[in-house]
């Protein structure tokens, strides 16, 4: 399979039709690359299945693009690739947590 015909099945599979045009995943592949195309399709699915299926087309078409814009640049992401490396963790904050 190429990378086109992955991303079309993965949105069939996920989000359902319609699906987008080729020149969108054609776009979110120069821009971003397959691997953080399939995270921004993923994503997208998991927000419409949180909303219960009811995200629109552009709603799934937008909310993709976003999340795979969010991990195109995210700085620490972008260091790690450059140097090779998986980014800091995140130290935990104590004493900010709610009781209940």
């Amino acid at each position: 399979m190429n990378p086109l015909t992955d991303l079309k099945s993965l949105w069939l599979a996920v989000l359902g039709e319609p699906i987008p045009p080729d020149n969108q995943f054609l776009t979110w592949l120069e821009l971003h690359g397959l691997t953080t195309a399939k995270i921004g399709i993923a994503k997208a699915s998991a927000k419409n299945l949180s909303l219960g299926g009811t995200m629109s087309y552009d709603h799934k078409i937008r909310f993709a693009s976003k999340v795979m814009l969010t991990k195109t640049n995210d700085p620490q992401k972008q260091r790690a690739v450059s140097q090779g490396t998986n980014p800091p963790a995140v130290p935990a904050v104590r004493g900010n947590s709610v009781s209940c």
